[in-house]
């Protein structure tokens, strides 16, 4: 009995030393030393006779959870935990993490609420009340803060990493170093991106609001370091310290500052750029040059694969382009927010060449390619059938960014193809709350456009509903009859409950009325184009400005009204244009000046007033305008306008010499453009020197490894696909009528015959039949019918085909048929003249010479 005890207890003891063995050797990132650590944690838990000490235990059950999280076992970790939880351990970090891995974020939210409240004051919170710079209890916020982020609580979540990140102490042993510093700042730059409003950081004063991670140190030397072009002149001997590290921090960065480009300037969208090109530089240079090579350590015996070598290479090639594909993506959204037809083009090839390349990589990279789908879509609006438009805004699924969107889904990132051919149909999955609202919002406008109530309705109600879910529940089987279609024998369209519809609740109710207004200016449209005896377009309008103000009288926090301020001014704006149709300057003027405050205070409000004054002749005001703008640029374009040039001189000159070789290429050729009228010679100096610094540098190996660009042909408005589809939508004023073909302009019509004429011309030039130095006389027998002129005769055989008095007339033929029947005249005719020989014995042959067209001679 004694023997048994001891050799328990030297079991167990031993599996410890081989425990400790196993720690030591740092093997935890293998598989098989992990389920080696497994089974050691799992035989001195459940099969001791003899329990260890408490603090034995409780250190090897800590290991065992972590050596399953290392496996993925994150079930075994719940499941170890509540069923072994006896309140002496503390393992709430390991199983909060296998909760989130589970997609159980209520439950880890819960988790770690409940920890955080059980635990002692003095464990989380200092005598000076900052939190707690703890290593384990700064990865638990972290998780915490990624659990509100799945939830759709951006805002909690934004307090959270703001929390963790000025709590740190520098000086202290487990503080936080740069890599996890920047990696908690890319998180909460894209909880930001991921559930933006526009509008949200307008401020009562009209400035754009400075978000305390804008105030980060890190945040403004990136800005400042690569923000402009930096780390490009650093010659080959400092390329190594110029690269951009950190990539995925300058993306989300840059990625932050192009979703709310509505309160930047443009020079902001220009520093995004920047740092997107330094992004995608350093993603292809990384990753390219981790790819394996010669080891002179692993392989001293030359040993080497070139086959393994090659297939790795190839492997981390790909990875490097599938990091840079998102890149791309908004280097091209970049380009279109900038403007301009150069920029706009750019973007089209990047939007063609990442849907070629990104539909071959399947499920891997569906949200990338809904995007960039939704994206093109906006520039071939116009260029294209609105059909075809539609088909590239993606279609919105119930999964978001908390559920799984690729596996879990049967289309995700999948096209789907049309029937009809033409442009492939693109689910969005896995998608942010932004981003559904925005492919939603699109799909309904274009429905509006083409037409269609009854489905731009449907996604208005899709839209309306899903600004209330934010997460559907661990279970995700709570149902909602909120959604049930009508109609019977008809396909169900609409949500029937809570789980089918798409997460995509603002982060503030502020935030909800302003796309709820959003939603009722679009069914406003709607009504009034389709003529709609059921409601009136204007009480609707009415009554979305009305809530706006209902909502703005509601808030306490002055904050969250910038984006109800920006959908009121939308919808105010639209409604002065409809009762403005003219657009006259006094209307225009009004309607300006109705925006709230706020709006008005904007610097683009202010030049717009501006620019009206000028037109109208109110200088005082439009100076007045510019001057408390401080915009110098502004005001100078406004003594341009107005003849003022000597004044326009100084103020660019000013900025030229404040700014020196930094100001704006449109700032010096403004001050040519005024020189040119008060000293033509100096105009003539600044201008030599705007040519010198103008000069382009085309990258022959970027051209060359660009793949062309395949565009969509222009679908025809008179093709019986589109017009049976506008048929299906019922007609409607300003829409085309099955089988009816649109004209074309006559202006066109008398351009191509013109075209057509002179290559006529020139080729009968050519062939000698022309002489246009010569004028032709008009043809005698132009009236004569063709088959009766000298020059158009038939043969013998046909000569009297074709000319009879049927449908005829004089001139026609018809004498001579009448001539015909006269048989008086004809024996008459015959009278007195000679007769030949009788050819009565003469037989006809069948083989002779055939005179006429395409015969010959035998």
């Amino acid at each position: 009995m004694t023997a048994s005890n001891d050799e328990t207890v030297t079991t167990w003891q031993e599996s410890i030393a081989e425990l400790q063995s196993l720690l030591d050797a740092s093997l935890e990132d293998n598989r098989d030393a992990n389920l080696q650590l497994s089974s050691l944690c799992s035989t001195i838990i459940f099969n001791s006779d003899e329990s260890p000490p408490q603090s034995v235990l409780t250190a090897v059950r800590t290991i065992y959870l972590r050596v399953l999280l290392n496996l993925g076992e994150y079930s075994k970790v719940v499941e170890f935990h509540s069923k072994n939880n006896d309140g002496s351990t503390n393992n709430t970090l390991e199983v909060a993490y296998a909760l989130y891995r589970l997609r159980k974020y209520d439950a880890c939210r819960k988790l770690i609420v409940a920890s955080i409240s059980n635990a002692d004051a003095t464990n989380i919170v200092d005598e000076e009340g900052s939190s707690s710079n703890n290593a384990t209890d700064r990865v638990l916020m972290h998780i915490h803060a990624q659990t509100l982020y799945r939830l759709g609580e951006t805002n909690e979540a934004d307090q959270l990493y703001s929390k963790i990140l000025n709590s740190t102490n520098s000086e202290e042993d487990n503080a936080m170093d740069a890599d996890e510093r920047e990696d908690t700042l890319s998180n909460a730059l894209a909880n930001r991106i991921a559930n933006y409003t526009p509008g949200s950081m307008l401020q009562q004063d009209g400035t754009s609001m400075v978000s305390w991670l804008e105030e980060d140190e890190s945040i403004r030397q990136l800005i400042e370091s690569y923000g402009d072009g930096g780390g490009e002149e650093g010659g080959d001997e400092g390329e190594e310290e110029e690269m951009l590290q950190n990539y995925d921090l300058a993306y989300n960065l840059a990625t932050y500052m192009l979703v709310s480009s509505d309160a930047r300037s443009q020079s902001q969208v220009v520093q995004a750029k920047s740092l997107l090109e330094q992004a995608e530089k350093s993603a292809l240079t990384i990753l390219e040059s981790s790819s394996p090579a010669e080891d002179e350590e692993d392989d001293e015996d030359g040993d080497t694969d070139p086959a393994n070598d090659d297939e790795e290479k190839q492997k981390m090639l790909l990875l490097a382009e599938r990091e840079a594909g998102p890149i791309r993506a908004n280097l091209a959204l970049a380009n279109v927010l900038l403007g301009g037809e150069d920029n706009e083009m750019d973007a089209l090839r990047t939007y063609l060449t990442l849907l070629t390349k990104t539909a071959k990589s399947g499920t891997e990279q569906g949200n990338l390619l809904a995007t960039s789908s939704n994206n093109l879509a906006l520039l071939r609006d116009g260029k294209e059938s609105v059909f075809d438009v539609l088909k590239r805004i993606p279609i919105t699924s119930s999964l978001s960014v908390s559920e799984n969107g690729v596996s879990d889904s049967k289309n995700g990132g999948k096209k789907k193809k049309d029937k009809g051919g033409g442009v492939s149909i693109v689910p969005l999955v896995g998608a942010t709350p932004q981003q559904v609202r925005t492919a939603l919002f699109n799909r309904a406008l274009l429905f509006a456009k083409m037409g269609n109530a009854t489905g731009c309705m449907e996604t208005l109600d899709v839209l309306r509903a899903s600004l209330l879910v934010s997460y559907h529940g661990d279970d995700s089987k709570a149902s909602r009859s909120g959604f049930a279609a009508s109609g019977k024998g008809k396909k169900k369209k609409t949500p029937t409950s809570s789980d089918d519809v798409p997460t995509a609740r603002p982060s503030s109710d502020a935030e909800i009325a302003a796309w709820k207004a959003q939603a009722d200016w679009l069914e406003s449209e709607l009504v009034r184009i389709s003529e709609s005896k059921d409601k009136n377009s204007d009480d609707i309008l009415q009554d979305a400005i009305a809530s706006l103000d209902k909502a703005t009288d509601a808030i306490t926090n002055g904050e969250e009204s910038g984006a109800l301020l920006h959908t009121k001014s939308q919808l105010l704006l639209h409604k002065a244009a409809l009762a403005n149709p003219e657009l006259n300057a006094d209307g225009i003027i009004g309607s300006l000046e109705s925006l709230p405050l706020p709006v008005q205070s904007c610097p683009g409000t202010k030049v717009t007033l501006a620019s009206l004054y000028g037109s109208s002749n109110n200088d005082e005001k439009a100076e007045q305008l510019l001057s408390d703008l401080g915009n110098d640029i502004a005001l100078a374009e406004f003594r341009l306008e107005r003849g003022q040039y000597q004044q326009a001189v100084d103020l660019l000159e000013g900025i030229v010499e404040e700014q020196g070789s930094e100001a704006p290429m449109e700032v010096r050729a403004m001050l040519v453009k005024a020189l040119s009228y008060t000293d033509p010679e100096q105009a003539e100096e600044v201008a030599e020197s705007l040519l010198e610094a103008t000069s382009v540098e085309l990258d022959g190996e970027k051209l060359e490894t660009m793949e062309i660009p395949r565009f969509a042909k222009k679908a025809g408005d008179s093709s019986s696909k589109v017009r049976k589809t506008i048929a299906a939508t019922g007609g409607g004023k300003g829409r085309v009528r099955a089988g009816e073909r649109k004209k074309k302009n006559r202006d066109a019509i008398l351009r191509k015959r013109a075209k057509q004429r002179e290559a006529y011309l020139s080729k009968l030039e050519a062939e000698g039949r022309y002489d246009p130095k010569q004028n032709t006389k008009p043809d005698p027998e132009r009236w004569i019918p063709k088959s009766q002129r000298s020059y158009n005769r038939r043969g013998r055989r046909s000569r009297n085909k074709g000319t009879g008095a049927q449908g005829g007339g004089a001139g026609a033929g018809m004498e001579k048929d009448a001539a015909k029947l006269d048989v008086a005249a004809r024996l008459a005719a015959n009278d007195g003249q000679s007769c030949g020989p009788s050819t009565a014995n003469m037989k006809v042959s069948s083989s002779g010479a055939r005179k006429g067209k395409g015969g010959r001679r035998r």
